[in-house]
């Protein structure tokens, strides 16, 4: 134990200052060298070795091997992802924090690890091309309450009568509706209704022929009461803004919620004021009072829902605008023609919109009285900004009035941006006689 103490102390002086006695170890390189030696001075490891394993992998599969390190006293501990892992014959496959992935070759290889300059005992490693025969199902429940998962295992055997990992695909065979491996490459199943199921597994041989397993039989249970539906931002969004839902499922015991948000179905109305992604929203289509949205959770023939209100972005001002052109001043229009206004808008970021219409008002303003009392309803405008004069309006010199733009919020009121400053604007425009 001595001379391990000892070699542990020198490890840990090279790696402070003497590079080239780390180097020695036979390390990929000086930093993980280091790295490795600091972390063993915390742990006082002094030995290492190769987790016990049957030395056997398929040459189209894969294995974790483990790094077992401990210290004098026998306690032990995982540094499988710490250490330096390296195969002999690199044709074989490839190796990184101990996972072997065969590259489809048989043969042998010398497997190595060490860690801190502590060398494992190597193992010889067998890379077999054993044929693939037989694929049986398993878990270790006889059912799952509906809109929870469960994981299947399987196990693939050899014509060697071995029993080996290996890749499978899994599939719901009857019952589809009721529940999916989302990812076929693994045995996680998500259900989203009760009943009966039938899941088979399936390899395929060094031939190319499909191995399929006998049909497991699987019960989905109804027992989902209600559902609970929360995003992370609980009441107002503005477009562009974004939050993560969260979907519970209560079975019988409402103060043990369970999380089932990976497989309830999200959706919203109206659809257009929310996009959804996975459990990603994204507030979109909002007005400048706010528009109301009802997101929905569903799963096993239960829902939730939770309303939010979905506004424009924060505004900071407004402004009137000739639609053709941009102008904003020594805007003229003549007897019998029109012209089409717009606003542009500027959010609280700087950020601008050129064609700004929610909830903008308009209105015309004959301040000065330029235009007879009884001639004013030949000057109109439109919900969208068009301004129209008509041609009997017969006034006999230019007349100057007052466009004005206000953005409102439902009860009719003007929209005050974060200093308090109500959201509008006005335009002076000359109406020239024909």
């Amino acid at each position: 134990m001595r001379s391990k103490g000892i070699h542990l102390s020198l490890a840990l002086v090279a790696s402070l200052g003497a590079v080239s006695l780390v180097g020695c170890g036979g390390g990929d390189n000086n930093s993980e060298r280091v790295a490795q030696t600091v972390d063993a001075s915390k742990n006082t490891v002094t030995k290492v070795a190769i987790a016990t394993n049957d030395q056997y992998v398929h040459f189209k599969s894969f294995y974790q091997f483990e790094l077992i390190g401990s210290d004098a006293q026998g306690n032990e501990v995982n540094l499988t992802k710490k250490a330096t892992w390296k195969i002999s014959d690199s044709k074989l496959g490839k190796i990184k924090d101990g996972y072997f992935t065969a590259s489809g070759t048989a043969g042998n290889f010398t497997l190595s690890a060490e860690y801190a300059g502590i060398v494992a005992a190597p193992q010889e490693i067998n890379v077999s091309d054993a044929n693939l025969v037989k694929v049986t199902v398993q878990n270790t429940a006889a059912s799952v309450d509906e809109c929870k998962n469960t994981t299947f295992t399987a196990q693939a055997e050899f014509d060697n009568g071995r029993i080996l990992p290996y890749p499978l695909t899994w599939k719901v065979a009857e019952g589809g509706t009721n529940a999916v491996f989302k990812d076929a490459t693994k045995g996680t199943l998500n259900t989203t209704n009760s009943g009966a199921i039938k899941v088979v597994a399936s390899g395929v041989d060094n031939s190319g022929k499909e191995v399929l397993s006998a049909a497991y039989d699987f019960a989905i249970n109804e027992a989902l009461t209600r559902i609970t539906v929360t995003p992370s931002k609980t009441t107002e969004l503005r477009n562009g803004d974004t939050a993560t839902v969260t979907v519970q499922g209560i079975y019988g015991d409402q103060n043990n919620p369970v999380d089932i948000t990976g497989n309830a179905a999200l959706t919203a109305s109206p659809d257009s004021l929310l996009k959804i992604e996975g459990t990603k929203i994204t507030a979109q289509n909002g007005t400048a009072n706010g528009s109301k949205v009802t997101l929905k959770g569903s799963c096993g023939g239960a829902e939730g829902t939770h309303e939010l209100t979905i506004k424009d972005r924060e505004l900071k001002s407004i402004e009137i605008r000739n639609s053709n052109g941009g102008a904003s001043s020594n805007l003229t229009v003549a007897e019998g023609s029109n012209i089409d206004l717009n606003v542009r808008a500027t959010y609280i970021d700087d950020a601008t919109n050129d064609d700004y219409t929610s909830n903008v008002f308009w209105k015309i303003d004959d301040r000065n009285n330029n235009i007879p009392a009884d001639s004013e309803s030949k000057i109109t405008i439109t919900s969208s900004g068009v301004l129209s004069v008509a041609s009997d309006l017969n006034l006999g010199i230019s007349a100057i009035i007052y466009v004005i733009a206000e953005v409102r919020d439902s009860s009719g009121n003007v929209l005050k941006n974060s200093s308090g400053t109500e959201i509008k604007d006005e335009i002076n425009i000359t109406i020239n006689p024909n």
